[in-house]
Parts: structure tokens; C-alpha cells; sequence
């Protein structure tokens, strides 16, 4: 993973050159906030004549010949700077042209295969970039007379403080926190706006530059891609999959650099198994991994697309058990290590990975294959203006009854401004998924993805995401466009039944023909389907409890009385609210300021009783 951070002057002239002392506080800090060993990193930085530009880099990436230099050399317009980018290219090649690009460096990558963010700093200024997925974010704020500019929230915001602070400030920096808008945290358990855990933090939005020149930031937006009809005719349709199945060819590209240890996270649903068959029509020989007890559907049928596709090598990870429960891990180190890797924009309810070294591994998942079924229309069994109009509400209002007036003022808000984008309800919910579920809950759990490995994201890359998005979500909500797309690519995968529900478009044909839909897989005994995340008992939660109530912050967002009842539920009745407020609780607590995650008492296993 590559680190970046931009330092301006907001007066680009001699005489307001960046501080050495906040320059020196940058280093410190990233030592103490990045998700990885100090000692694993390597650091780079450049300054430009005047003193008043820095772009300090950093990675726990080993010099490879497969892996880019963090920062390089460039001149555009007779200026040298440096270049860098995160994420990964499919053509390295590539790189050459997004940064000798004599302009804004936008519109150029969002024709470039790959997934991947941009910066770019030169005498005159910095070019910060976004993707339309925005998976590799940016963060920014003006403090101190300086224009703070990174990809990770914490950094930007400490280095911020410090530079508030100035020379003498002790190390680090006690954070600002914005709690008001935790609120949607507290909902969903991810931002679904701009803001970040920080006060005065925001993230750059989809499909932008953040350019700074003259000591003046501004942002430059692109267009969305606009979405078109779905053909009539069959002959149609699959034309018009044409250039969204050569984008997805390609984006398994980089992965034919390695010839072993390309490994894919199998499961039952239909994102997985896309993937699969994209690496099967591109003759990539890959393993497949797959995490659950022998009798979930998950397992049962990554083992099936394993027989079909003649792919030998299938490990499966089952959770540690001890008679009749799991054992899980105590909740406070898990929920540390998450807030750090994911800085609090991620509730500990993921299962969200914490790497301590680079592995030159080749990995890949289907994350983000929502898009191309409808995103947050995927759970709808209707499109009519009514349903997508409460969708919207449970969206912006969900557990209304457990907030605050405040934050179901703030609630309002969002969905008022929401449903005031478009009349076409299908196409607000479709922007939105992509604003807030790809761009903010996602970003958390790729950062951990590639501290540790070449990973890589079929459905994040650029080319991929806007072929998607210019196919109606109607259509794609039909699930048909992934239908199609395995049929074409691996056709001894169509015929296989998925997890959880049948194909919506299949559902609706074999009613039809048969009066009954084709079953889909479920777990055949009660441990095999069970997800002790969703089942907290009392032994597991006595923990979350005491330190959700001893937060005083959180009942600012949530009624206290309410909140109680909840927690003393036995199973408690909405898992999720609880997860959310114990992360936020760590949150606010500093603790994941440490670079050693804290243990709870005796950081024993606690056993869940499987129900």
C-alpha cells in the first residue's frame, strides 16, 4: 500500500514556505496512525524550489519491478515534480501517460484500466485525483495557513492539529472528532456523506481533482455517465454487454505478471463466481479459498464451481468451534485493529483483515459486484416509485426510534436533499450506492486488502464500473447483465443454483413455465448457516455494553433509555446498532491511536452459543 501526503502553502511564495516543524510532525505521525509496522515502511518526499509545496510518500511495498516507485520523476510544462499513484494500473505502461498529462490528469484516468488514485505535485501546484468508484480516496482540509491533502483521514487530520498547534505541541495531537454526523455510522455502520470521524476532514467526492494553484484549492467534477434503455431484443442485449465484457476481460490483465499463488475469496453468490469466470476464460489457473462450516451454502457451491472449472486446489477455513459455539475473538482488539485500519469509517460488524507484512501474492475477491446488479435497488422485489422512495428512507432513516431529535434532524436532511437529485428513483439509489456504499464502507476493507497483497478488484476498475453504469440499473437489477456475462464466460457456471435466492430474472421466467421458482441453497443444519455476528449473547456482550454506556458522546446521536433496553436483549434484536456504537465507542476512547492493538481481559476466545 502507498501512503500519500500533500503539504501547500495557501501564500505560494517565498516568504510562506511549509514549516519544518510540521514537515517533522508528518514523518511522526505517519509512524504512529498508518495500519502497518513502522518498520516496515519506506519513505519518500519531494519540495518544491520555494519551499512552499511537499509530496511525502510512504509504502510497506518491497522494490520489485512489478511494483511502482511511490513518488517519480516527472516534467509537464517544463516544471519537474513527482508523480504517484495508489491502487494498481492494468498496464503499467500507463503511467507514463496519466503523468506527463499537461492538464488536469481526471479525465485521462477515467479512461484507464485499472483501479487506482492519482497525485501529482509540481512548482506550481498539486493535482489530487478521483475515480468514479472513489475506492482510493482523498482527504483534505485548509488549517494553519496550509492545504492538508492525503489518503488517509487520520494523517491529514493530525498533521492539521499539529500544524495548529505548532513546534512545542505534544505528539500526537489529541483528534478533533465531528460525532453529529456518526449518526448515519450509528444507522448503517459507514458514512453516507462527505464527512469523516474528523472535524474539518472531508473526502474529495466521486469523480474529481482537487487542484491546488496560487495557494488556491479548487475542485474540478466530471460528469457521471448517464445510463441508457435496456435493449428489447435478446441479439440486442448481448451486443450491448459487448464492451462491459471486454472491459472485464481486462481487468484480470495484471494478474498474468504472476505465475503462482493467484488466489480467489469463492463463495456461493454471483459476484465470486463472475470472477471466476473471468479468470477460467482468461485461462488464469487460480486456487480458491472459502470461509464457513462444511454445510453452508457458500462452501457447497465454491466447491461445485471448483469441480466445473477443474480447479484442484480449494481451501476451506472453518471457525474455531468448541462443542455447540463458536469462539470469537474478545471484541475489543478486534474492534482497535478495525477503527485504525479503517479510522472509524467502518463499523467492526466486517470482518475487515490487518496485514503486518507485504506478500507478493496475487488475490482477488467480488467486491463491488453489487454495481453490476443494481446496487442498493439489489434487495428491492419491486421497482415501483413507492418501494424505491421507502428505500430511500430506510437509507437516510433507519432506526429512527433509537436516535436522537438531532439525528433524525440531520437525517432529514439527506433525504430530502437525496430524493431531490432526480425524479428517476432508480438512478437516485444507483448514485447513491455508488457515493456512499463504494465509496466509503468499501475503501476501509481494500486499504487492508493491499497492505497485504497484489490485490486485485475486477468490479473497482475504472473502465469496468462506468460500462456498468452506463447499462440501465433496472436492467442490471434483473441480475440478467450477470447472468449473461458467466453464461458467456464460463458457461458450465450457468446452470448451478446460487446462494441465498435464484437468479430475480429466472425467478420470474420459471414461476412462469413451472409455477415455482428453482430453489436456491440454504445450510442444512442450524451451525452451518449461523453467523455468530448476528447472534450476540450475553457473554459477548457484557463488554460492548459497558463501554457503549460509558460513552458520554454516543448519546448525542442515540436516546440513552432506548439504548439500554437494547443492550440488555438477550439475543439482542438488532446486532448491528450494537456493533456500530461499540466501534464508535473505541473510536472516541483514542485507544486505536496505539499501534499495538489493546487486549480485553485475559483476551481470551468467548464462546457464542450457536442458535
Amino acid at each position: 500500500m502507498r501512503f500519500y501526503l500533500a503539504l501547500c502553502s495557501v501564500e505560494p511564495d517565498h516568504r510562506a514556505p511549509v514549516a519544518d516543524h510540521v514537515v517533522a510532525a508528518a514523518r511522526t505521525l505517519a509512524h504512529r496512525v498508518l495500519p502497518v509496522p513502522a518498520e516496515t515502511l519506506r519513505h519518500s518526499s519531494w519540495e518544491a524550489p520555494r519551499h512552499n509545496i511537499v509530496l511525502m510518500a510512504w509504502t510497506n511495498e518491497p522494490e520489485h519491478p512489478w511494483l511502482p516507485r511511490p513518488l517519480t520523476p516527472v516534467r509537464v510544462d517544463g516544471e519537474d515534480g513527482v508523480f504517484g499513484y495508489t491502487g494498481y494500473l492494468a498496464d503499467p505502461a500507463d503511467a507514463e501517460r496519466l503523468r506527463a498529462e499537461p492538464g488536469d490528469p481526471g479525465p485521462l484516468a477515467d479512461r484507464t484500466a485499472g483501479a487506482f488514485g492519482i497525485f501529482r505535485a509540481l512548482p506550481r501546484g498539486v493535482d489530487a485525483v478521483t475515480s468514479l468508484t472513489r475506492n482510493d480516496p482523498v482527504y483534505h482540509c485548509e488549517r494553519a495557513a496550509l492545504h492538508v491533502i492525503g489518503n488517509r483521514a487520520a494523517l491529514v487530520h493530525l498533521v492539521a492539529r499539529a500544524a495548529e498547534e505548532g513546534p512545542d505541541s505534544p505528539m500526537p495531537p489529541a483528534p478533533d472528532y465531528d460525532v453529529a454526523p456518526m449518526q448515519a455510522l450509528v444507522r448503517h455502520g459507514f458514512y453516507i456523506s462527505d464527512h469523516t470521524p474528523f472535524r474539518g476532514i472531508s473526502t474529495l467526492t466521486e469523480l474529481s481533482t482537487l487542484r491546488v494553484r496560487d495557494g488556491v484549492a479548487r475542485v474540478v467534477s466530471r460528469p457521471l455517465p448517464r445510463p441508457e434503455p435496456a435493449p428489447r431484443r435478446p441479439l440486442a442485449r448481448r451486443a450491448r454487454l459487448a464492451a462491459l465484457t471486454e472491459a472485464l476481460v481486462d481487468s484480470v490483465a495484471p494478474v498474468r505478471r504472476h505465475d503462482e499463488a493467484i488466489s480467489l475469496s469463492l463463495t456461493g453468490g454471483r459476484d465470486s463466481r463472475l470472477v471466476a469466470a473471468l479468470l477460467h476464460a482468461a485461462r488464469i489457473p487460480f486456487r480458491a479459498t472459502t470461509r464457513g462450516f462444511a454445510d453452508h451454502p457458500d462452501v457447497v457451491l465454491a466447491r461445485r464451481i471448483c469441480a466445473r472449472l477443474g480447479v484442484t486446489d480449494h481451501r476451506v477455513t472453518e471457525p474455531e468451534v468448541e462443542d455447540d459455539a463458536v469462539l470469537a475473538e474478545h471484541p475489543l482488539p478486534r474492534t482497535a485493529r478495525l477503527v485504525r485500519m479503517t479510522e472509524g469509517m467502518n463499523s467492526a460488524f466486517e470482518n475487515v483483515i490487518a496485514p503486518t507484512s507485504f506478500l507478493l501474492e496475487a488475490r482477488l475477491s467480488g467486491s463491488g459486484g453489487e454495481a453490476l446488479r443494481g446496487g442498493w435497488l439489489n434487495d428491492q422485489p419491486c421497482l415501483e416509485r413507492s418501494a424505491l422512495l421507502k428505500k430511500v428512507e430506510t437509507i437516510t432513516r433507519a432506526q429512527a426510534a433509537l436516535m436522537t431529535p438531532q439525528a433524525n434532524a440531520e437525517a432529514d436532511r439527506y433525504f430530502r436533499r437525496y430524493t431531490a437529485e432526480t425524479d428517476d428513483l432508480a438512478v437516485v439509489l444507483d448514485r447513491m450506492f455508488l457515493r456512499f456504499r463504494s465509496g466509503r464502507w468499501l475503501p476501509g476493507s481494500r486499504t487492508a486488502t493491499l497492505i497485504g497483497f497484489c490485490m486485485y478488484h475486477p468490479f473497482l476498475d475504472h473502465r469496468v464500473r462506468w460500462e456498468a453504469m452506463t447499462l440501465s440499473p433496472r436492467w442490471r437489477w434483473s441480475e440478467e447483465v450477470v447472468y449473461r456475462l458467466i453464461a458467456r464466460l464460463a458457461p458450465p457456471l450457468a446452470a448451478l443454483p446460487v446462494e441465498g435466492r435464484p437468479w430475480r430474472f429466472d425467478a420470474r421466467r420459471s414461476r412462469r413455465w413451472t409455477g415455482r421458482a428453482r430453489p436456491a441453497l440454504t445450510a442444512t443444519t442450524a451451525r452451518g448457516g449461523f453467523d455468530w455476528r448476528r447472534r450476540l449473547g450475553g457473554e459477548y456482550l457484557a463488554p460492548m455494553r459497558e463501554r457503549i454506556l460509558d460513552t458520554p458522546q454516543l448519546f448525542e446521536l442515540v436516546d440513552k433509555e432506548r439504548t439500554e433496553r437494547l443492550l440488555n436483549e438477550d439475543p439482542v434484536r438488532r446486532p448491528g446498532q450494537v456493533w456500530h456504537l461499540y466501534t464508535l465507542a473505541v473510536l472516541l476512547s483514542n485507544e486505536w491511536l496505539s499501534p499495538t492493538a489493546p487486549l480485553g481481559p485475559g483476551s481470551e476466545r468467548i464462546r457464542v452459543p450457536v442458535r
